[in-house]
């Protein structure tokens, strides 16, 4: 006898990324349970951190701060969740709720993403998922990259597609490989399931952390706005490729990138011989260099891309899309002609990790974070999914 289907659910998702620029919010319909869900997104909202900003700036350059300090920035991170989340809400009741927290340390085993859930929970009075990160680590993986297998559920290849590279620009660029319907050597991906062992990721690079970096210390604005600057500039191929070198030593080191891998040493050297532009424009040619190739790399080793998605903040960066596009060998589109504006990527796959969460399912891949899978004691995030005393 078939089984009834299973009521669809809104859940929140919210993510504040490595560049300190401000907070996202996605509303997502999830139908279906587990890996097999399909997500929509209803609507998606963003806000400034405002002053938080130099203080979450503060803790990431790992300035010292005292406990009361951290609390208290914990604190108010929540309760400006809060303002986002009623506004992305307009008066719908959420069944479920994820929030990534601001990351202000991140080197393997160690990974603190900074927020205090509570009283979002207490408004709410739904399941918050926090810690996405923590049970991955735990387990011996790099807790990163976190979101191939929303990715997954986000992007999938239709069954004649092509195989499809997610490349996400955010304070560090990290690429989601996608398989299609068949393998690399034409055989079939018998099912779904059979398709995940087959999804693979990585980090590429510092992006956005770079270009922020350079329009704050040269170009007089918190980041280069779609591009201007660096559309002005002339790549100086020297840098450039001073850059590029520095993107190979971290790729080599086959890890998940974080604090102390921004390469601000190298802003500050090319900031001392060119103008903000032509660095900017060298910083686009460098980043563009490593995503392109790494999806070449990748493309030989695995299976073959057909289309490469690109998503993130740095996607409205028109002279890094540009680079990016002259360089491939696929087409590029961006992640909104396919259902999900750039600036929601992320938060739409906390909403869709967190769902899978409270399915029971592990939300990290052991082929992409070298987690241990046989660490079957542990879930893949550490739940504050029980409801809210004030509960309505």
């Amino acid at each position: 006898m078939p089984q009834p289907a299973s009521p669809s659910r809104l859940a929140v998702g919210t993510m504040s990324g490595t560049s300190i620029d401000g907070l996202d919010a996605a509303l997502v319909r999830l139908d279906g349970r587990g890996p097999d869900i399909t997500a929509g997104l209803v609507r998606h909202e963003s806000t400034p951190l405002g002053k938080l900003a130099v203080r979450f700036r503060a803790a990431a350059a790992q300035r010292p701060m005292t406990a009361g300090e951290f609390a208290r920035l914990a604190w108010d991170f929540g309760h400006l969740h809060i303002e986002l989340i009623e506004r992305l809400l307009d008066g719908a009741q959420p069944d479920l709720i994820a929030v990534h927290g601001q990351t202000v340390f991140h080197q393997p085993p160690i990974s603190w993403q900074l927020i205090n859930p509570a009283p979002i929970e207490h408004r709410f009075g739904c399941p918050v998922i926090a810690d996405l990160r923590q049970a991955d680590l735990a387990a011996g993986g790099q807790g990163a990259p976190i979101t191939p297998l929303a990715d997954w559920i986000m992007f999938r290849p239709p069954p004649d597609g092509q195989a499809r590279a997610i490349v996400n620009l955010g304070g560090y660029c990290n690429i989601t490989f996608l398989p299609c319907a068949a393998t690399g050597d034409g055989s079939p991906a018998k099912d779904a399931r059979a398709a995940l062992d087959l999804i693979r990721g990585f980090d590429v690079c510092p992006c956005n952390h770079i270009l922020d970096a350079i329009a704050r210390r040269a170009l007089g604005c918190p980041f280069d706005k779609d591009g201007r600057h660096a559309r002005r500039g002339v790549a100086h191929d020297e840098y450039a490729m001073a850059l590029s070198c520095l993107f190979e030593d971290l790729r080599d080191e086959n890890r998940s990138l974080g604090t102390g891998d921004e390469a601000l040493d190298w802003v500050d050297a090319a900031l001392g011989l060119m103008s903000g532009r032509n660095t900017a424009a060298s910083a686009c040619a460098a980043i563009a260099g490593a995503i392109t190739d790494a999806v070449e790399e990748f493309g030989r080793g695995h299976y073959a891309l057909g289309q490469v998605i690109l998503a993130g903040g740095g996607a409205r960066n028109a002279a890094l899309v540009e680079a990016i596009r002259s360089r491939a060998v696929q087409p590029v589109s961006l992640s909104n002609d396919h259902g999900v504006p750039v600036d929601a990527r992320e938060a739409m796959a906390m909403a869709v990790l967190g769902a899978l969460r409270i399915d029971g399912v592990d939300i990290t891949l052991p082929r992409v974070t070298g987690r241990d899978d046989s660490a079957r004691g542990g879930s893949a995030s550490r739940l504050t999914a029980h409801r809210a005393s004030s509960a309505r």
